[in-house]
């Protein structure tokens, strides 16, 4: 009974943080610690989460940015919660960047606490064929949730990358709709680490732990 008490304030504890954050324009989800701390979201534990976004739309890979310019890309945001907790569309956001070579690659990252979490992607015009997908006002999608497993101690981990297969449905004047119908967590540790390495390096060394499907 204590277990599950603690456990119920522990969660309690960590969603009320992550929507001090969101209301906080997700300024502690998108911004790395400061060197010499190890704070975020309160006084927990941060964890550096490092993630890649990948897509291939009729059968070639393009360019889909995670940040908010330039107004021409196909952009996407991302909405992460505590496991259990609805991920709402209109709570979704723009992951934190790195340099622009990173993020022209696809590379970004959330800072949290440990604990279990989901993580959804977002874009407009972008229709998400999966379970669990959601599709909000305006075109604006939601891809199913995935797991992060987040343990305790770890100041940078990589969590996969995350590839969408696509493909167009409607051709509009100024832009295109797209419909994704597949997910695939993909391990490019490799990568990562270079990565981690030009942008993260003072956060120690990595580590993985690949997300994955609840579905």
């Amino acid at each position: 009974m204590q277990t599950t008490s603690l456990r119920t304030g522990l969660l309690l504890i960590l969603t009320g943080a992550l929507a001090a954050a969101c209301a906080h324009g997700s300024k502690q989800l998108t911004s790395l610690p400061k060197e010499g701390t190890a704070s975020a979201a309160g006084n927990a534990h941060a964890t550096v989460v490092l993630f890649r976004l990948a897509i291939d739309s009729d059968a070639q890979p393009v360019q889909a940015s995670l940040s908010a310019a330039p107004s021409w890309k196909w952009h996407f945001l991302v909405n992460v919660g505590p496991m259990g907790h609805a991920l709402d569309t209109g709570d979704a956001f723009v992951a934190g960047q790195l340099d622009a070579t990173a993020t022209d690659a696809g590379w970004a990252f959330v800072t949290l606490p440990p604990g279990t979490y989901e993580l959804a992607f977002a874009a407009y015009r972008t229709r998400f064929k999966m379970p669990g997908a959601q599709r909000a006002a305006l075109g604006f999608g939601q891809s199913s949730a995935s797991r992060l497993d987040l343990p305790s101690g770890a100041d940078l981990l990589y969590v996969g990358t995350f590839g969408f297969t696509c493909h167009k449905v409607d051709r509009w004047w100024a832009y295109v709709d797209r419909e994704c119908t597949k997910l695939e967590i993909r391990d490019d540790e490799q990568l990562a680490r270079q990565i981690a390495a030009a942008s993260l390096r003072r956060f120690g060394p990595l580590r993985t732990v690949l997300a994955w499907s609840p579905e």
